[in-house]
């Protein structure tokens, strides 16, 4: 069974609800560009000139990609100009993410309602972007999609509360007072979640089935992932990113974050030092997106008071 028919036996997906639920929904467009290039990417026989020549065809993409490869994640000795070059330096899984990103960036505006805050998004969604590939490093699967699909997990929700305010301001305004699992409480209102609902999104930009997956799937618990046989992709560091938030975030749910990295082999030392390291590039990859964040980060100290009481 491949991963999207997965996807669809353990989720409403499969009903096919969401054309009928989404009636009138706007999708928003991905950037051509970046569907382009996705595309071409799948091909195991790409030619790098190839890629080349897509991301020189779009001066705000090339743009975005330069600016990444000369800054402080890099390191770079020298100051790199030309996009065949950074294309080398950075690899083409690399490049996808950073497509990725720029996409979200075109993509998400700020629904402007109470209780959301555009600059915790973007906080939250590169934080576990960022936490999500170094997990998938530890668990030794897809690094680069952990990436991806981490940095887009959340795509649904502003989109949400821009179009459908009032129908989903009751989950979400709930959500905001009781604390817990966000698609907990959509599924308990509504039979659906933000998660299906952003491999929806995922679906319908015609991303590959293990985003999709990983987006549909981030509200799963690794219990739930390994029943699905799906523990050695990247949906298991996706959906273990998704228990980082910047909303509530509890000593009682950084034990939950130790629990469910622990069924993983990923100890409670190994754990801080993961979220510490993921907190320190979220500044600079911000930078590279150019997407105001929330100052003073402050997940691993709570995670730190779980693991040295």
């Amino acid at each position: 069974m491949n991963l999207f028919k997965k996807f669809v036996k353990y989720s409403q997906f499969s009903t096919g609800d969401f054309e009928n639920i989404f009636a009138g929904f706007q999708v928003p467009p991905c950037p051509q560009v970046v569907l382009e290039l996705v595309n071409k990417l799948r091909n195991p026989d790409i030619d790098i000139e190839q890629i080349v020549s897509v991301l020189e065809s779009d001066a705000s993409l090339a743009g975005q990609i330069l600016k990444a490869v000369n800054s402080a994640l890099y390191a770079l000795p020298a100051q790199v100009t030309s996009i065949n070059k950074a294309v080398s330096i950075l690899g083409l899984r690399e490049i996808e993410n950073i497509a990725i990103g720029y996409a979200m960036t075109k993509t998400v505006k700020d629904p402007e309602q109470q209780g959301f805050d555009i600059t915790s998004y973007w906080t939250e969604s590169i934080l576990r972007a960022l936490f999500a590939r170094n997990c998938a490093s530890v668990m030794e699967v897809e690094t680069e999609e952990a990436f991806s699909a981490g940095l887009l997990q959340d795509i649904a929700v502003p989109q949400l509360l821009s179009q459908w305010f009032q129908v989903y301001s009751r989950a979400y305004n709930e959500w905001l007072r009781q604390g817990g699992d966000l698609h907990s409480m959509e599924t308990h209102l509504f039979s659906w979640n933000h998660c299906q609902a952003g491999a929806w999104i995922a679906r319908k930009w015609k991303l590959p089935d293990l985003l999709i997956c990983c987006i549909g799937l981030h509200g799963a618990s690794q219990t739930e992932i390994r029943e699905l046989k799906l523990e050695n992709t990247a949906v298991a560091p996706v959906a273990l990113s998704s228990r980082l938030t910047l909303t509530g975030f509890s000593e009682q749910a950084a034990a939950q974050l130790a629990e469910q990295a622990g069924e993983r082999g990923i100890g409670t030392e190994k754990l801080l030092e993961l979220v510490k390291k993921s907190e320190k590039m979220v500044e600079e990859l911000a930078g590279v997106f150019g997407v105001r964040i929330s100052s003073g980060i402050e997940v691993s100290n709570v995670i730190e008071a779980v693991v040295h009481p």
